[in-house]
């Protein structure tokens, strides 16, 4: 294919050429210390010259096998093996060693002049390679610590319907009939009846309003009412907990003083279970309380099925109900607890924080509508629920001992955010007018924190169900005060809350929502959303932040657009509705920089992180649902590798290409976390002596890392967790959605360490977490 015609013989080094299959048998070589740098020879052949002061750089030598290798190594089936050469033994065509230790045939490609006949498929020396890095790493049994709740997110209440709807198990929609400024919004009347909402005698003061059903004349047929439920109703073969609270009126009639109370397809023909329940408990005019499981045997094909109660022929009268409620089986049997398919892949995400209630549902629409927190315990006909801040009605049955139960279920630290005096129109509590405020989460916080023998709150929450104290290390005062008129106010507001509060709960942290106008806070919270060349450039942001200074909990982040021109206003044109494989690599690339300077990055919090598809006011979402099945995102799946693979301590580590040396890597600059498109952190987990490296590419190309771990000559096999779109593909283009839930998986392979060396080609654009004992 190829005439090479020598036209000088004075050789120097060769840089980034490829020279596949070239024959220089018949070059004379006259330099004997002439280079390889990022060369690719495969299938040349190589004449045996004694050049044993020449080195290969990042070179692919003729069998295909890579670099590096000063001249005291030989690359043996892609595994640098350094003082291991065999006298006599031929380990690549061409390349023979003399004498154990020195290598008498090492290649040196020179500078050559030759003439070319051109072929399809001709490889120039301008050509670009693939990417080779390597990768130093310094064992170590100490270094800068990692927190435990590096990786979090925010649970944010009411929006996208992630709660009610949600998170929280109960499927029948505005069961209080508290939606709509009091409606039977989701409610469907069948038969010979009608029903308005009454508001005469209420279940409680929490419950102003209630359902009257009217069959004003003695029914020849079934009348009864029915609820889809948040967009659906999962009826799978289970046991399922429903109750309601019933009231008969006066000259009210029902034959049999029985209801059937079941669940049916969305025509009512098919019907796939049904209890019968006796109401004759009931007195006449007062509420009465009951509660029965309906057991399904045969699960329904879709979610669009209905929840009913059905009253039989000859039924007549008026007939009040109100908390009309229906569980499935819930997360760890907990009683008003989570839906188990959610809870579940909340769980294992492996968060190490949650951040909770919100955002701005804890701040409300108006000051009234604040998060209450004793309006959110208890029994649940005395929680009044509140306006939500995204959509409809917030009912607050996953209250707050719900929130920081669940919390404590998945293995997670509760950052619990409080009310600190302003709300989302923009009005502030006057500075002689916030005390309240101040004993409000003094109130509350000691509640979750007090004994429950010695404290009055404590003694409530023991009451309540609870004896054991929360475990409250974080607590944030307010919500991104640095929006709308919030820095007008937040300096007294700030003061008067930390300076009481920290007094009385020293070993709490507190953190601050902005620094405008207050003095130096422990922690402010920072947020940002953004397209992903943002986090790509911003990956040193908080190597520049001033040290000392105020810690930062990375409250509120996430890639929303994917259209790079977009990072003046990612909330326009581009905006995405699923996270895709381009967003989970540049939120990797943000996440190794809160782990480079965990001495001041507390944690880093995704959000939001729940979304009802069919109820959505905000995308996108690390965890998507519908009524029957659970997304597991892209980002959630970067996320997850990220989470469950935390070291606790940084190791040094620099990468290097064939232009530079580990000793000439300086902080802060390339080879420090970073090199060309490939970001990195090694960290070590001394419980277990594990090695975590953790590499994000942005590059078009895939890279060949080559590892060499100082202190530890150990030889293991670990494992890689690769997160990638495939070669060639639009990273941006490339999304699980609900349509397509596994366009993208983690893929996992083994790592095998020799003698501290180990090797792994990291994919473009993707997201690599390795794992290895030490």
């Amino acid at each position: 294919m190829y005439k090479t015609v020598v036209t000088e013989t004075r050789f120097t080094d060769f840089v980034g050429a490829s020279l596949v299959g070239c024959n220089f048998s018949g070059a004379r070589l006259v330099n004997q210390n002439t280079d390889s740098i990022g060369t690719n020879l495969t299938g040349s052949i190589i004449p045996d010259e004694p050049l044993i002061r020449s080195k290969l750089y990042n070179s692919i030598l003729p069998n295909g096998t890579w670099g590096p290798i000063p001249s005291k190594n030989l690359v043996v089936n892609g595994d640098a093996e350094q003082n291991k050469l065999i006298a006599n033994r031929t380990y690549l065509t061409g390349w023979i060693v003399s004498f154990p230790g020195r290598i008498i045939a090492m290649l040196v490609i020179f500078y050559i002049s030759f003439l070319a006949t051109a072929v399809p498929g001709l490889l120039s020396a301008h050509q670009s390679n693939d990417n080779i890095v390597s990768l130093n790493i310094e064992n170590a049994d100490s270094g800068q610590a990692i927190p435990s709740i590096m990786h979090g997110v925010i649970l944010e209440t009411n929006i996208n319907r992630g709660d009610d709807g949600g998170l929280y198990a109960e499927l029948i929609y505005n069961r209080a009939f508290q939606e709509n400024g009091r409606s039977l919004d989701g409610w469907l009347i069948f038969g010979q009846a009608s029903a308005n909402i009454n508001t005469d005698e209420p279940l409680s003061t929490a419950l102003p309003a209630q359902m009257r059903f009217s069959i004003n004349a003695q029914s020849n047929n079934i009348s009864g009412f029915r609820n889809g439920g948040f967009a659906g109703i999962n009826v799978a073969a289970q046991n399922y907990t429903a109750s309601f609270f019933y009231r008969p009126l006066t000259n009210s009639y029902l034959p049999g003083n029985t209801l059937s109370i079941g669940f049916s397809d969305s025509t009512g023909q098919i019907i796939y279970a049904m209890q019968t329940v006796n109401v004759s408990k009931a007195p006449i005019n007062q509420w009465y309380y009951f509660t029965f499981i309906i057991t399904v045997v045969n699960a329904a094909p879709t979610s669009k099925n209905f929840f009913f109660i059905q009253f039989p022929s000859g039924s007549q009268g008026d007939f009040e109900f109100n908390l009309i409620s229906c569980f499935p089986p819930t997360f760890k049997n907990r009683p008003n607890g989570a839906r188990n398919d959610i809870a579940q892949v909340f769980s294992d995400l492996k968060p190490g924080c949650v951040r909770l209630p919100g955002g701005d549902d804890l701040e409300g629409l108006s000051i009234p509508e604040r998060f209450i927190w004793n309006n959110t315990i208890g029994f649940l006909e005395n929680r009044p629920g509140r306006r939500g801040r995204w959509i409809g009605y917030n009912t607050q049955g996953f209250g707050l001992l719900e929130l920081l139960t669940f919390t404590e279920d998945i293995g997670a630290t509760p950052i619990l955010a409080v009310y600190a005096g302003y709300s989302v129109d923009g009005k502030a509590v006057p500075e002689d007018q916030l005390q309240p405020y101040i004993d409000e989460v003094i109130n509350e916080l000691d509640f979750l924190t007090a004994s429950a023998d010695s404290n009055k709150m404590g003694g409530l929450r023991k009451r309540l169900g609870r004896s054991q104290p929360f475990d409250i290390r974080y607590v944030e005062i307010g919500n991104e005060d640095f929006n709308g008129y919030g820095p007008q106010t937040y300096g007294y507001r700030w003061r008067d809350f930390y300076n009481a509060l920290s007094q009385r709960f020293p070993n709490i942290t507190f953190i601050a929502t902005t620094t405008t106008s207050i003095t130096t806070p422990p922690v402010v919270d920072d947020h940002n959303y953004q397209v992903p060349l943002f986090y790509i450039e911003n990956f040193r942001r908080y190597e520049n932040v001033p040290r000392p200074g105020p810690k930062v909990l990375v409250g509120e982040f996430a890639v929303i657009n994917d259209d790079d021109s977009q990072m003046d206003n990612p909330w326009g044109s581009g905006r995405i509705s699923f996270s895709s494989m381009k967003s989970a690599v540049a939120e990797s690339v943000y996440r190794i920089g809160f782990e480079r300077n965990s001495d001041i990055i507390i944690a880093g919090l995704y959000a939001p992180i729940l979304q009802n598809v069919d109820i959505t006011q905000w995308t996108p979402n690390l965890i998507v649902f519908n009524a029957s099945s659970v997304l597991k995102t892209t980002s959630y799946l970067a996320q997850k590798i990220f989470a469950e693979n935390l070291g606790n301590i940084i190791l040094h580590s620099t990468a290097t290409n064939s232009t530079m040396t580990h000793q000439s890597v300086q902080q802060g600059q390339e080879g420090d976390g970073k090199l060309g498109n490939l970001y990195f952190i090694a960290t070590k987990n001394t419980d277990n002596n594990t090695l975590i490296v953790k590499l994000a590419s942005v590059d078009s190309n895939d890279t060949i890392v080559k590892t060499q771990i100082h202190g530890s000559m150990a030889s293991a096999t670990g494992t890689a967790y690769i997160l990638s779109a495939g070669p060639g593909v639009d990273p941006s283009k490339v999304a699980n959605t609900m349509d397509n839930p596994n366009a993208v998986s983690i893929v996992t392979k083994s790592i095998s360490s020799i003698n501290g060396t180990w090797s792994i080609t990291i994919p473009s654009w993707s997201v690599v977490v390795v794992t290895l004992p030490l």
